[in-house]
């Protein structure tokens, strides 16, 4: 059932024991892991019975890995944010479409890319126990998922967006495959990947009857493309040893100092610093996104600095940490203090109004200290009209 060796003659003898078992059992023995790490290698098998393939539960908590839930459910996030900017009269039919159509898009891209790199996924430790390198379900079943997933996606997109949104949810797959393939092969694969993530709020803003080519949905999409170096980079440095062992080519595997990978990090934090501020000279959103939006990246911004200056596995940590919940600030600020026209009567206007308590210049006025605050004008912001 188990069996542990200590180096690559062990390994190779106990992959060529574990055959002749298979074979001598005619079928009925499947190995579950097979894998080597610097100094250990780990095989499990189990008798097959047909149960771990054929039960509903199991089968669903497959297909919850293969599409990668967590992450999936992020890019749902992000092209909601993108529905909601849009404000005005919106549909609770179209945006569920869009949010269950983006979840089957990113799962079609998920199994795509597992699909790709089954074998490599074989060699590293965040990667060996999924579903298809562990041997928990066959290459032909997790296409088989993916192709009803695809379909899923196309008809909640067809028929519950629009053809603009269809389309850039597609061509998202599409540069998802791209940026697998390109991982063992280029660096670049990075910066294909970032593309990749800043299409879906793009999605949100056309699926709710924006225009493509709006500045909204390129502050939304900039935002995205950009927050990813900081995010990706932070977690590739303390999983480097791991990309190396599955061939992929990553900047922080190439970069043993870690001096490129901070300075990147550092770099693309401080891209994310003009962003609010352009929305708000721009008229797009209300001054406090800027405020506030400055402030979240001038946080992400000290952390990229101490990871420059100490280029530890915590320090870089605590940049991927803060690039979660950062992501989530800024979306959710620029939902709030987005400047919606004549498109009034939403459930987001009443949500403002209710919100004024916390808001500080509300506070100030309260306490008849308006003319201290610096954001005091006879304009209406977007927020609240300030006299």
């Amino acid at each position: 059932r188990k069996w542990q060796g200590n180096n690559q003659i062990s390994f190779n003898k106990m992959r060529s024991v574990l055959k002749q078992c298979q074979r001598s059992n005619q079928g009925r023995f499947r190995v579950n892991h097979l894998s080597l790490n610097n100094t250990r290698c780990l095989a499990v098998g189990k008798e097959s019975t047909g149960e771990d393939e054929l039960g509903s539960s199991n089968q669903g908590k497959i297909y919850l890995e293969l599409s990668k839930a967590t992450l999936s459910s992020m890019v749902v996030i992000t092209s909601a944010a993108g529905y909601l900017s849009y404000g005005g009269d919106l549909s609770p039919i179209t945006c569920a479409s869009l949010c269950a159509g983006t979840s089957f898009a990113a799962a079609t891209a998920a199994i795509l890319n597992q699909t790709i790199e089954r074998k490599t996924d074989k060699l590293m430790k965040r990667t060996c126990n999924r579903p298809l390198p562990s041997g928990r379900i066959s290459t032909e079943g997790a296409i088989g998922y993916g192709v009803l997933s695809m379909g899923a996606s196309y008809a909640l997109l067809k028929y519950g967006t629009n053809d603009t949104t269809l389309f850039l949810g597609f061509s998202n797959i599409a540069l998802y495959g791209a940026y697998t393939l390109a991982k063992p092969r280029t660096e670049w694969n990075t910066w294909a990947g970032a593309v990749v993530g800043a299409i879906p709020p793009v999605m949100g803003w056309t699926a709710a009857g924006g225009d493509l080519l709006a500045l909204e949905p390129a502050l939304l999409g900039g935002t995205l493309f950009l927050w990813q170096f900081p995010h990706f980079f932070a977690l590739s440095w303390n999983n480097r040893k791991d990309y190396e062992r599955g061939f992929h080519q990553m900047v922080p595997v190439n970069d043993p100092t870690g001096e490129r990978t901070a300075e990147l990090i550092l770099k693309y934090s401080l891209f994310l610093l003009p962003v609010p501020i352009l929305a708000a000279a721009a008229d797009v959103t209300s001054p406090y996104f800027a405020i506030g939006g400055v402030g979240a990246t001038a946080y992400l911004i000290s952390l990229a600095e101490n990871f420059e200056k100490e280029k530890s596995n915590k320090n870089a940590h605590e940049v991927f940490k803060c690039s979660l919940w950062y992501l989530l600030v800024m979306l959710g600020l620029f939902v709030f203090h987005r400047k919606r026209g004549e498109k009034k009567d939403e459930p987001l206007d009443r949500l403002q109004e209710q919100m004024k308590m916390f808001c500080p210049h509300e506070l100030l006025t309260t306490l008849g200290l308006e003319s201290i605050c610096p954001m005091t004008s006879k304009k209406d912001t977007g927020f609240v009209v300030v006299k």
